[in-house]
C-alpha cells in the first residue's frame, strides 16, 4: 500500500500557527478559551482564511478543538502545550520576492516593467508572480500601471534621504511616547516582548534581514499605536514602506541584531510609567541606527 504523501505547509501559515501558540502563552490562556478567528487576523494583520488554516494545524497536534459553528478552543492549557515542531520551508513565492527586492536596492529594476518581462527574467509563473507583486504592492513599493504592467515607485535610494528619514523618525517617535492619550497595552506589550525575544534567540542566516525588518518595523508601528494618534502610526508606516528595501540590503551581525534588547527596555521602562526615560532611549536608539546604517557601505545606494 503506498504511503500518504507528506503534506507540505506554506510558510505564512507555519509561522501564523507558532504566533499563535505564543500569544496564548503570553497571555496564559486556560483551556476551553475560544480562539476567535476575527480577532487573530486583525492581530497578525492578515486574512482569516490563513488563520483557519493555522488553526486548522494546530487541531491536528490536538492543542485545540474545532466545534461546529462555534469555533476553535483551546484543548489545554497554555502552561501545558509543547513546543511545536512545524518545519517552515522558503516557498518559492518569497525565493523571488528576495530575489526582486535585491535586484531593486541594487538599481537592476526601475520605472514600468511588464508581467511577461518579469516571468523571463525571474523563471516563475504568472500565477506566482501574482502573489509575488500583490504582496509587493501591499507593501507599497510597486504599483500597477493602469491598463497594463508595473511601476516602481521611489524608495529611499540616497544616503541622503535615508539619513532625512531617520531623522524623521527621531522626531515622530519619541513624540507618540509623550502623548496624552498614550496607554500601554499589556497584552500587545508581551507579543512584541516574545517577538523580540525568539529573534535574537534565532541564528544568523540568509533570512535574518527580512525577519529582522519585519519584527522591527512591527515594534516601532505597534509601539506608536498606543499614542491614540493614528497620524503618527500613518507617518512611521509611511517610512518603513521606503525604507523596506534598503533594510533587506544591510549586513546583519551580532552588533545590529543585540540592538534589539534595547526594544525590550523601552517596553519596560514604558510599563514602568517612566515616559520621558523611554522616549529619550528611543531617540537615541533611531539615532544611532542612522548612523549605522548611513555610513555602511553595503547598502548599495549612492
Amino acid at each position: 500500500m503506498k504511503s500518504k504523501p507528506t503534506q507540505t505547509v506554506k510558510p505564512l501559515i507555519s509561522q501564523l500557527a507558532v504566533q499563535i501558540i505564543e500569544q496564548v502563552r503570553s497571555e496564559n490562556r486556560g483551556e476551553g478559551m475560544h480562539l476567535v478567528e476575527q480577532a487573530l487576523a486583525d492581530a497578525f494583520r492578515v486574512s482569516r482564511s490563513p488563520v483557519r488554516e493555522a488553526l486548522r494545524i494546530l487541531e491536528r497536534k490536538a492543542i485545540v478543538v474545532f466545534r461546529p459553528r462555534r469555533g476553535f478552543f483551546l484543548a489545554r492549557p497554555a502552561a501545558q502545550i509543547p513546543n511545536l515542531d512545524i518545519e517552515v520551508p522558503v516557498s518559492t513565492e518569497e525565493e523571488k520576492y528576495r530575489q526582486i527586492a535585491e535586484d531593486r536596492v541594487r538599481g537592476k529594476l526601475h520605472g514600468h516593467v511588464s508581467e511577461t518581462e518579469l516571468m523571463s527574467r525571474y523563471g516563475i509563473s504568472r500565477v506566482k508572480l501574482m502573489k509575488v507583486l500583490m504582496r509587493m504592492s501591499q507593501e507599497g513599493w510597486v504599483e500597477r500601471r493602469p491598463g497594463h504592467g508595473w511601476t516602481f515607485p521611489s524608495i529611499l535610494e540616497t544616503v541622503e534621504a535615508l539619513d532625512q528619514g531617520y531623522r524623521f523618525r527621531m522626531l515622530i517617535e519619541p513624540s507618540a511616547l509623550l502623548e496624552p492619550t498614550f496607554r500601554v497595552d499589556p497584552v500587545l506589550f508581551a507579543r512584541l516582548r516574545k517577538e523580540q525575544e525568539d529573534l535574537l534567540a534565532s541564528p544568523i542566516d540568509g533570512t535574518m534581514p527580512f525577519r529582522m525588518y519585519e519584527t522591527g518595523a512591527r515594534f516601532h508601528e505597534q509601539l506608536l499605536s498606543c499614542s491614540g494618534n493614528r497620524f503618527f502610526l500613518e507617518s512611521i508606516q509611511h517610512i518603513n514602506r521606503l525604507r523596506r528595501l534598503i533594510e533587506y540590503s544591510l549586513r546583519v551581525d551580532e552588533s545590529r541584531l543585540s540592538r534589539y534588547w534595547e526594544h525590550i527596555e523601552i517596553m519596560t521602562m514604558l510599563e514602568q510609567g517612566r515616559r520621558t526615560t523611554a522616549a529619550a532611549l528611543l531617540r537615541d536608539h533611531i539615532d544611532q541606527a542612522r548612523v549605522k546604517k548611513t555610513s555602511a557601505p553595503e547598502t548599495n545606494i549612492r
